[in-house]
Order: C-alpha cells, then sequence, then structure tokens
C-alpha cells in the first residue's frame, strides 16, 4: 500500500517557524527606517518601545480600583480591593439573600429593580 494518492498532511511547524523568519527581518527594517526618520539610535529607539510597552501594560483599565472599607480601617488595612461585579453576579447573590430567608420577597423585587 502506498499513500501516493493521499495528499501530504500541513506541516504546522513549519508554518510557524516561517512566520517568525519573515516577522524577523521586516521588523528590524521598520526599526531602522523608524530611527533614521527620528534621528535616534535604533538601539534607543528599540529601548524606548520596550520601555514603552512595559509601562502601559501595567497601567489602564486592567487595574484594579482601590476603596476603603465601609467599616473603617482595621488592624492598620486602610483599603482593600474590590473587583466590580456584573449585573448578572449583583441579581443572583440578590437571588441568594432571598432564598436563604435573609431578604423578603418585596425587598428582592426592590433591589432587582434598583440594579436594572
Amino acid at each position: 500500500m502506498s499513500n501516493l494518492g493521499q495528499p501530504k498532511p500541513r506541516d504546522r511547524f513549519i508554518e510557524k517557524v516561517g512566520c517568525i523568519l519573515v516577522a524577523i527581518p521586516v521588523g528590524a527594517v521598520v526599526i531602522l527606517f523608524t530611527a533614521q526618520a527620528l534621528k535616534v539610535p535604533p538601539a534607543g529607539l528599540l529601548l524606548g518601545v520596550v520601555l514603552v510597552a512595559i509601562l502601559a501594560s501595567g497601567s489602564g483599565s486592567t487595574a484594579q480600583r482601590v476603596v476603603p472599607r465601609q467599616g473603617g480601617p482595621a488592624q492598620g488595612e486602610s483599603h482593600h480591593r474590590i473587583r466590580r461585579r456584573s449585573g448578572y453576579e449583583q441579581i443572583r447573590e440578590v437571588v441568594e439573600r432571598y432564598e436563604s430567608g435573609e431578604i423578603s420577597a418585596e425587598r428582592r423585587d426592590a433591589l432587582i429593580r434598583e440594579l436594572r
């Protein structure tokens, strides 16, 4: 039995390495032309881009907000981080409180109306 009539499976490794082998010289050319246009050394431009990328990754919309506790500072801890819950999570919490008997049906309905 021979596999002459069957197509050869694609080699994903070669495709990935090929992308990298093309991206490296293209990136180098972009850096060199940009450095020449800005009249700065290429190493300085590359270092500046890396520095900006590092600084940008530590700030922005992914940062968590720090909110003071309602009860005041407790044992040297003046702030703690709170992640913002989705509307679904807030409604689910209200329903769980109702099911456990913590709140009445009227209070549950009022809280859900406020959340919407």
